[in-house]
């Protein structure tokens, strides 16, 4: 039997390359318990015995895949956290990793800063998974337990008590995740931890977040806007549906049309999560895009029917990522378009519901993923919460 330390976090480095491999252990092993497996077979035989709490994977590895072995590791662990560390990447291969909730996306050859930081990383999120379930449980205490969460935030608002109260429960269960910068749109981990918690509702959603910042990372690269702009664009995705916490499960992964009044609950949900992150002192545009993600170029859109220019920039790249992801991903009632199916969908309502301008922009960036691509831009895109910086792709003029 395998001894372990219970105060130390158990981190199992999988890779077919003993010189990673061994890298990886010592840089880990003064701070976690560390198990080495060369192979996929080898890494879940140890999962299935050692209680582990992050996965260092490489994807190209002979046997069973380290993509495989991902899609194996969310259906039978899921609480164990998945880093990615890899030299070949694509474009697909980061979809996919997304799509599977992977927690960071390394380049080989790694640094001990960037190791040491992703670990830290995946093991705040885990905690804060646990330590969003109580203050979930908290905040029902406080509120009631049959309350809409747009209902909550006019309590929040109106009566001081449940404000002051609820201020605590967010400060104390901030304590569990990354410390944020002195800028609070770098970094929104209580956030990232609750809209997997919203996905985890519907399993057709598990990823969604991440991939619709994913592809609106790529949409605002090839537009080359600002560092700033690139990153409250790839927040803004990232919590565009966080208003949907207040929305049944029932509804999320209900199968067939809505009635009237289920469409109306969910349409609420851009003005929820706007007002949900308003409050943690964010920019205005980012508040913006998340209200206004449903606005249509023709202004049929809600929640205020905004039209063409009017709609925020930011919202309009988020329309476009989160619809080509809603329709390459599928449902059980909806099977999954191929990107060039999905494309044609797009340019068909260019025009009606998105900027035409933007559709063409992104059809030049999506047919392009399955192609080899620089990791430092994958990795950027698919770590969608951490702090911007400027890509990798050359800014040499704005589109918009």
């Amino acid at each position: 039997m395998i001894d372990r330390n219970p105060a130390r976090a158990t981190v199992l480095v999988v890779d077919d390359e003993r010189g990673p491999r061994e890298s990886l252990r010592m840089i880990l092993s003064p701070s976690y318990d560390v198990r080495l497996a060369s192979s996929g077979a080898e890494a879940l035989e140890a999962l299935h015995t050692t209680p582990v709490d992050v996965v260092t994977l490489d994807l190209a590895m002979p046997g069973l895949r380290g993509q495989e072995l991902m899609r194996a590791i969310r259906l039978d662990f899921p609480d164990v956290e998945v880093i990615v560390i890899t030299g070949h990447g694509t474009l697909d291969s980061a979809t996919e990793a997304i799509r599977h909730g992977i927690c960071d996306y390394l380049q080989k050859p790694f640094d001990v800063v960037q190791v040491t930081a992703a670990v830290y990383r995946a093991l705040s999120r885990r905690r804060g998974r646990r330590r969003l379930v109580s203050f979930l449980e908290e905040l029902a205490e406080v509120v009631g337990r049959d309350v809409h969460v747009a209902d909550i935030l006019d309590q929040v608002e109106t009566d001081s008590g449940v404000r002051t109260r609820l201020g605590e429960l967010l400060a104390r269960s901030a304590q569990d995740f990354t410390p944020p910068p002195a800028e609070p749109e770098r970094t929104l981990p209580f956030f990232e931890v609750l809209a997997d918690t919203i996905e985890s509702q519907d399993p057709c959603m598990r990823g969604h977040a991440r991939r619709t910042a994913f592809y609106a990372s790529l949409l605002a690269d090839r537009l080359c806007l600002s560092a700033a702009e690139k990153r409250q664009a790839r927040l803004a995705a990232f919590l565009h549906d966080i208003g949907k916490i207040g929305v049944p499960s029932s509804l999320l992964s209900r199968e067939g049309p809505l009635d009237a009044s289920e469409r109306d609950t969910v349409a609420r949900h851009p003005e929820v999560g706007a007002r949900l992150i308003a409050p943690l002192g964010v920019s205005a545009g980012l508040v913006a895009a998340v209200r206004h993600h449903h606005e249509r170029w023709d202004g049929t859109g809600y929640p205020d029917r905004l039209a063409g220019d009017s709609i925020p920039l930011v919202a309009r790249i988020v329309q476009i990522a989160d619809a080509f992801d809603a329709m390459t991903g599928g449902r059980p009632d909806r099977p999954a378009l191929d990107r060039s199916t999905a494309l044609r969908e797009l340019a068909r309502c260019a025009g009606t519901q998105f900027d035409p301008t933007l559709v063409k922009e992104f059809a030049v960036v999506a047919e392009g993923t399955s192609s080899e691509v620089d990791l430092d831009l994958v990795a950027d895109l698919v770590a969608s919460t951490r702090a911007g910086s400027e890509s990798a792709v050359p800014s040499a003029r704005r589109i918009v």
